[in-house]
């Protein structure tokens, strides 16, 4: 069994148990701690999110792989689905306020920023 780590609330999670079912995953607080616990070998491997269909690249983790000694090693593509709640009856164009995380309201183009 080895140990995988995730950010804590974020797909990592989701994706490590799909790529290794008998893992033992440990959460992060941040994507920095995650490259730390992998250089100083408290984990064997991380997972970590580095493209989005719709959003792009994630450019943090890109620039963490590169001040970092630690090297791609495999591939796992994810299917996330996302669902925008509402009291019964209210239609989406009546919407005047959503509230998400912004890469959430980005990704599916709910929000003006």
């Amino acid at each position: 069994m080895s140990n995988n780590l995730y950010i804590h609330c974020a797909y990592s999670e989701a994706a490590a148990l799909k790529a290794y079912p008998d893992c033992e995953t440990v959460p992060c607080e941040d994507f920095e701690s995650v490259f730390g616990a992998v250089e100083l070998w408290l984990v064997d491997k991380a997972i970590l999110q580095i493209e989005n269909s719709v959003g792009g690249s994630v450019h943090t983790n890109y620039d963490l792989i590169l001040r970092h000694r630690l090297h791609i090693v495999g591939e796992v593509q994810l299917i996330v689905d996302h669902c925008l709640l509402g009291l019964p009856g209210v239609q989406k164009e009546d919407l005047k306020c959503i509230l998400s995380h912004p890469k959430v309201c980005v990704t599916h183009r709910l929000c003006d920023f």
